[in-house]
């Protein structure tokens, strides 16, 4: 009698068990009907598939996507579909950051007992306004050229991502046929480079070493290093472009001095720059709406001094995120709080009932304090006047530093500008990176000037 109890509650667990996990397993089919349904490893989705989903506009309302006659068209302009490629997205969703994969859902209008191909009067097919200026990302695309790279403009004020661009790029009437991963016309043609990668800074990252030193240390604007070219550290060289003399901080970092940053690392010490870097979200990856970005990298940890000094010049192991990149320049530029970058400004209806809208779900983070964010404004600044002229923006009373990341000896540096605008009427933040390219200045200074030119409205 007794084993014949216990089967009974043996076999209770297990019936139990079993309908609670068919229970759960339901509720998820049905919770996340629509996730699994439009996910882009569904291959029958693909091609005609986005005929039914609703329109993409810029924030000018110019159409970069819409479905007619049972096709996926995009904008007439070739250089716009080939600039908005890794933005907007292609028919075979190649592009995994981009809305026509992560936004699915909300384009087609899931319904889940009909699916994606509901009766007329049930259709709720939505379309997505971005916060993405097509003509600023058309002019960006023409400057970059046939280079590998990457462009953005953000307004540091609201956060929304004005710009936008990646190359190589193709386009999406066109698809390119890859044989060979290593094909340079295509190399990392998929991966939109301002999310998805991450590059040796260069002398840009020296704008982080300077702020570490500003949080930490209360002498930071007065300490001198006297630059002498070459600095023996761990019986090795750490070399510069020129012998500098004796520099302070505003003119270490519009000289670019390397003696002078790596000294000034060297001397923070390792907790202090991998604890800075950390608050200063390196090694974590970024939320841009729902795109996770790739992360910056900054790890000392096991470094020696000669490493250590490298680290604060932007070589070593650094690797820097455009998009993080502009998430720092917007807390420079705010005092310290930076605004989060998004791209969708709105969804909407198809008979234009908004679902959803910005304005809401703005969010921000403080970065530095008040006093270093300031700081830092004025000595890149001070670069512009002093060293870049402001003849490269004019106008815009621009803040900036440029950067060559050094990569391997059968390669060009990786070239660098980042920055923005001082003036309330075009609140600016911009990065720009070519790779396998040259310097900094000579190379991505004209890019940035061309975008922030067009964008701004300056000659």
């Amino acid at each position: 009698m007794r084993e014949t109890r216990i089967r009974s509650i043996i076999l209770s667990f297990i019936i139990f068990g079993f309908l609670f996990g068919l229970g759960l397993l339901s509720f998820k089919l049905f919770v996340n009907s629509a996730t699994y349904a439009l996910s882009p490893i569904n291959r029958h989705l693909l091609g005609n598939g986005l005929s039914r989903a609703g329109d993409i506009l810029d924030r000018n309302n110019v159409v970069l996507a819409h479905s007619e006659d049972e096709k996926r068209l995009y904008n007439q302009d070739v250089n716009i579909r080939k600039a908005l490629l890794h933005t907007v997205g292609d028919n075979e969703s190649h592009i995994q950051t981009s809305i026509q994969s992560l936004y699915r859902n909300e384009l087609y209008g899931y319904n889940f007992i009909f699916g994606i191909d509901p009766p007329e009067f049930l259709k709720n097919s939505n379309n997505i306004k971005l916060t993405i200026d097509s003509n600023i990302c058309k002019i960006a695309l023409n400057a970059l050229g046939n280079n590998r790279g990457a462009v953005c403009v953000c307004n540091y004020k609201t956060g929304e991502i004005i710009c936008m661009v990646s190359t190589p790029t193709y386009d999406p009437y066109k698809p390119p046929v890859i044989t060979n991963d290593k094909d340079p016309n295509y190399e990392g043609v998929y991966l939109n480079r301002v999310l998805s990668c991450s590059f040796t800074p260069g002398s840009v990252f020296k704008v982080v070493t300077a702020a570490c030193a500003l949080e930490n240390e209360q002498d930071a604007e007065d300490r001198i290093y006297t630059c002498k070219k070459i600095m023996d550290v761990d019986n090795k060289k750490i070399t510069c472009m020129a012998a500098h003399g004796e520099k302070d901080l505003k003119n270490a970092l519009m000289r670019s001095c390397n003696i002078y940053f790596a000294s000034l690392a060297i001397d923070l010490g390792k907790d202090k720059m991998n604890s800075f870097t950390n608050s200063l979200l390196f090694n974590k990856r970024l939320q841009i709406d729902k795109i996770s970005t790739k992360e910056s990298n900054y790890n000392v940890t096991n470094s020696n001094n000669y490493e250590l000094g490298w680290s604060g010049v932007g070589q070593y192991t650094d690797l820097l995120n455009p998009m993080h990149s502009i998430v720092i320049l917007n807390a420079i530029a705010n005092s310290g709080e930076s605004i989060d970058p998004y791209l969708i400004k709105e969804i909407s209806e198809s008979d234009g009932t908004i679902k959803y809208h910005i304005d809401n779900n703005i969010n921000s983070h403080t970065l530095l304090t008040k006093s270093t964010a300031d700081k830092l404004k004025s000595m890149m600044r001070y670069n512009v006047q002093k060293n870049y002229g402001d003849s490269l923006f004019p106008g815009l009373n621009a803040f900036a530093k440029t950067g060559t990341g050094e990569t391997s000896e059968n390669k060009k540096p990786n070239a660098w500008i980042f920055g923005g605008s001082t003036n309330e009427n075009t609140p600016y933040s911009f990065c720009v990176v070519v790779e396998d390219s040259g310097f900094g200045i000579n190379v991505a200074g004209p890019i940035a000037s061309t975008v922030m030119k067009a964008l701004c409205k300056v000659k």
